[in-house]
């Protein structure tokens, strides 16, 4: 019957009007979609961040919207899966860890809007892991005393003698606990990170952390305030929140 209809109309009309109808109706349905997303989008923006962890209808908008904007240009040092990278001092994202801040919508998002070390003003740039060898502050024994106390901290196997002559050096000549904390359990103001393991950002092998020690450590992440709309830097941060806090987005409104 339809069929029928359609020839019929063609006979009446001509081949050519059909398809600008047709033409027409896509074209106002693709308006009405995208001020649909426009509409979400400035919700999204225009909510307080903390406000949006109570909206999971909002939540699943911002992840679908984030999905592809992160594997574009976040999954390179972050990896596809979020595990981060140990050579390059990437960060897991799906763990409850976090260097700057306690892993809210907005702390997440102020590290992506203007990075780290990244050359913007507003970057976190406060500390920077100084390379304690090769300005000689501590000598290699020095070092790799200082090594088998950060192991012993993290519960690791270690040479219990030379943990304690570490100690000293820690808290003392090394100046460690400036950044790190009293109780090596890291700073996310300065984004210093827990040395209590069991994980570490460049990996917890011996080799790994005298390197770590000597040379020092300068991981940047770039900013992208000029690369990303304000409701797509929301989004990605709604999205990595979403990955340490399972469930989010099923939260009962």
């Amino acid at each position: 019957m339809i069929l029928k209809r359609l020839v019929a109309y063609r006979g009446r009309v001509g081949f050519p009007a059909m398809v600008g109808a047709g033409l027409a109706v896509a074209l106002v349905g693709a308006l009405g979609y995208w001020l649909h997303v426009r509409s979400l989008e400035t919700v999204l923006v225009r909510n307080w961040p903390d406000e949006l962890t109570r909206r999971p209808a909002m939540i699943r908008f911002a992840v679908s919207r984030a999905r592809p904007l992160y594997a574009a240009h976040c999954s390179f040092c972050h990896g596809a899966d979020l595990r981060g990278s140990r050579d390059r001092g990437a960060p897991d994202l799906r763990d409850s860890v976090w260097l700057y801040g306690d892993g809210g919508i907005g702390d997440i998002e102020a590290t992506i809007r203007y990075g780290i070390r990244s050359g913007h003003p507003k970057a976190h740039n406060v500390t920077d892991m100084p390379a304690e060898g090769r300005t000689h502050q501590l000598s290699g024994d020095e070092i790799r005393a200082v090594i088998e106390y950060v192991l012993a901290l993290a519960r690791a196997p270690h040479d219990a003698a030379a943990a304690e002559r570490g100690r000293k050096l820690f808290y003392e000549k090394g100046n460690c606990q400036d950044c790190h904390a009293s109780d090596a359990g890291g700073n996310t103001d300065y984004g210093a990170p827990s040395l209590l393991g069991p994980d570490f950002l460049y990996g917890a092998d011996r080799q790994t952390l005298y390197r770590s020690v000597y040379g020092g450590r300068h991981g940047i992440c770039p900013a992208w305030a000029r690369k990303f709309t304000p409701a797509q830097l929301r989004a990605l941060a709604v999205f990595l929140y979403t990955q340490s806090h399972p469930g989010a987005a099923d939260t009962p409104q």
